[in-house]
């Protein structure tokens, strides 16, 4: 699960919440009042700070888009064909 701890005057809460419900992944939005900036905690990575979080949000979103790319239904399978028979649709 994703959890980013907040800030009371973080103005980015409402977009990263956009983004976390595109990628569909469980996560919760916690405010902290004694934080000074957002950090974040993803399984056993963190990413504290506006720029670390915005990176790990990035590499989320091109996972996500990179697992859809990858999907078997975008190839044919050939057994006569070179690279293991797999030809793109």
């Amino acid at each position: 699960m994703i959890t980013i701890y907040y800030p009371s005057n973080s103005h980015l809460i409402n977009t990263w919440q956009e983004r976390l419900n595109q990628l569909a992944f469980k996560y919760a939005l916690i405010q902290e009042d004694a934080a000074t900036e957002p950090r974040l905690i993803d399984g056993d990575e963190q990413a504290e700070g506006i720029p670390a979080i915005e990176a790990h949000l990035e590499s989320l979103e091109q996972f996500k888009k990179d697992w859809y790319d990858s999907r078997c239904d975008r190839y044919d399978f050939e057994p006569d064909a070179p690279g293991y028979g797999f030809t793109k649709i």
